[in-house]
């Protein structure tokens, strides 16, 4: 009859139900994924405690006389011309690497440090440094300083309160080369504002 109802079935009808829910389910995603990107950069500051074996100690009781008097030019003297990695992750451990950590999307942070005529770079695992002489390309942040002035800090009663006073008087240099995006990810300015009191705003 001319009055029937005819009903006509969109043979697209099933596709476009199935984009709608494929854009319902990734526009969830994408916020889940913001808010987690957002929380992990925002969160506050974490420090991992790392504890290393001071590398001068035995210099310093082979140069104790009997009366218990340090002979400290010696030790530095000696220290100098001992130096190695294990001097340089007590070092770096000082400066505060506790609050480094990969970036979200998981680079572990790396540093370079210049003492005089050599050299080092230093891969930071879960806080804890890990140096081997050598340049790399890559590094976030570059340290400048002698190894008369390390051997020093190890040598101070407070190792980080001599960093920082250092850094004021000018024979500790920090140059940032990382971007301030890349260094805020990997928990640097953190690190930074602990050394210098400085605060330093991601652009």
């Amino acid at each position: 009859m001319v009055n029937e109802r005819v009903n006509i079935r969109d043979k697209h009808g099933s596709t476009k139900r199935v984009a709608k829910v494929l854009l319902v389910v990734f526009s969830i995603i994408l916020v889940l994924l913001i808010v987690f990107a957002a929380g992990y950069l925002l969160k506050k500051p974490t420090y991992v405690e790392v504890f290393l074996v001071n590398p001068i100690g035995e210099l310093v009781v082979a140069n104790t006389n009997a009366e218990g008097v340090v002979n400290v030019p010696a030790v530095i003297e000696q220290a100098v011309i001992e130096f190695d990695s294990d001097y340089i992750n007590y070092i770096l451990a000082a400066l505060g690497t506790g609050y480094l950590h990969k970036s979200i999307l998981g680079g572990n942070p790396f540093l370079e440090l210049v003492l005089e005529d050599e050299t080092w770079h230093a891969e930071i695992i879960k806080g804890m440094p890990n140096s081997a002489l050598g340049s790399i390309d890559d590094e976030d942040l570059r340290i400048t300083l002698s190894k008369e002035e390390a051997v020093k800090a190890i040598l101070s009663e407070d190792v980080g309160q001599f960093m920082k006073d250092s850094y004021s008087s000018g024979n500790l240099g920090i140059d940032m080369v990382a971007n301030k995006a890349e260094l805020f990810a990997k928990g640097y300015l953190d690190m930074y504002k602990e050394l210098t009191g400085e605060e330093i705003s991601v652009e």
